[in-house]
């Protein structure tokens, strides 16, 4: 079977180059590993789909920490105005958290953007609709399990899925990463990369809740905090903290395992088990839930159970973890395709002329608030650039 242009992927990344490059005359597969494709989109946001945000472009590439740099090509060609007069056109009008209407124009520091009826389902039939009038075709149950570079005197890549041998000019992995993998991001095809000689950083879980060694707020589920600022150390010494350090302030919640809220999962890829997380609540004891008070009342106590004050104001001001694992099921892959592989300004790898990289499955995350699915958007805009051209 011979086609133009392969998507590995029918996710969000996948889903939104297919629907910003037109195939006529040419032919386009898309290959989903599952039975449906979009189905970790509908999950995004709660089921709302917080697919970017307001603000400047510029002021996003900090919320992809080292790599945000690498990724200003991208942002700057196909920015988060770009996306949301491309969902306007295309009768998808968005709202703020709290529901009130944001237009292209208005956008200004709106904060995370839902689609206004709050259904992520109407951005995955956007896309899907804009594809197939795009002339894409889409294969589900496809699971790719080969994948073969063009020999010295030929210009095709060769995929192998569902039984088919398949020949393209251009591959575009859009196959995400490894978190979610009954949506069909399970890292399989970041494996067959590494087998062709692509390098591929070792991939994580991020943006996930993070559990740590006795834990002892179960009770608490539930109970959020804001201004609450955690650090993550890369030593387990509670007192000195030498060595690198991550921190961010940010909302906290306690649940009956662990630790979450969005400080929390921001953090979380920067939380190795084994290592520090520091918790400080930034208020006075008397300011704190009166739930947590009790908690860290007894945490306090002493044998007789008198309560310890120099203590009870430790905990207080630095309540020190050892961090015991990381939820496998994060919102996002940390790791992936390294940056040095690809060119930013078409996602093509530098090494592997044809072959493309989009989203999640690139060295590439940001923090939660619409960011990770802006870079899906800008990635993939930019090799639809470079393959339309």
């Amino acid at each position: 079977m011979k086609y133009d242009v392969v998507i590995i992927g029918g996710g969000a990344s996948g889903l939104m180059l297919a629907a910003n490059l037109d195939m006529s005359g040419r032919r386009g597969l898309i290959l989903e590993k599952t039975g449906s494709p979009g189905t970790k989109l509908l999950m995004s946001g709660g089921g709302r789909c917080n697919i970017t945000r307001g603000g400047s472009i510029k002021s996003f590439i900090k919320a992809y920490g080292e790599s945000g740099p690498a990724l200003r090509k991208c942002f700057y060609r196909h920015n988060n105005i770009e996306l949301v007069k491309w969902l306007a056109d295309n009768g998808i009008a968005l709202a703020d958290e709290k529901g009130n209407a944001v237009s292209p124009e208005d956008m200004g520091e709106a904060g995370r953007l839902f689609p206004s009826s709050m259904k992520a389902s109407d951005i995955l039939n956007l896309l899907l609709d804009k594809s197939k009038e795009n002339g894409w075709e889409i294969q589900t149950d496809s699971d790719v399990y080969a994948l073969t570079a063009p020999a010295d005197d030929a210009d095709s890549w060769t995929v192998e899925a569902a039984g088919k041998t398949i020949s393209s000019s251009y591959v575009v992995v859009a196959s995400g990463g490894i978190t979610f993998p009954e949506t069909g991001s399970d890292g399989s095809v970041l494996e067959l990369l590494k087998d062709i000689g692509v390098e591929v950083t070792d991939v994580r879980s991020a943006l996930a809740p993070v559990y740590v060694k006795d834990y002892p707020y179960e009770e608490l589920s539930g109970i959020s905090l804001s201004d609450v600022t955690v650090t993550a150390y890369s030593s387990d010494a509670a007192n000195t903290c030498k060595g690198k350090a991550a921190r961010m302030t940010g909302d906290l919640l306690f649940t009956h395992r662990g630790f979450s809220g969005p400080v929390i999962l921001n953090i979380s890829k920067y939380a190795e088990k084994g290592e520090l997380l520091r918790i400080q609540y930034n208020r006075d004891f008397s300011d704190l839930p009166k739930r947590l008070q009790r908690a860290i009342e007894r945490r306090a106590a002493g044998p007789s159970g008198d309560i310890k004050t120099k203590t009870l104001a430790l905990l207080v001001d630095h309540d020190d973890f050892t961090v015991s694992s990381i939820d496998e099921n994060g919102m996002v892959t940390s790791g992936g395709i390294a940056l040095e592989e690809i060119d930013m300004s078409t996602m093509q790898l530098r090494r592997f002329p044809g072959l493309y990289a989009v989203g999640e499955a690139i060295d590439a995350d940001g923090i939660t608030g619409g960011y990770n699915l802006q870079m899906c958007w800008s990635t993939a805009c930019t090799a639809a650039d470079a393959i339309r051209s």
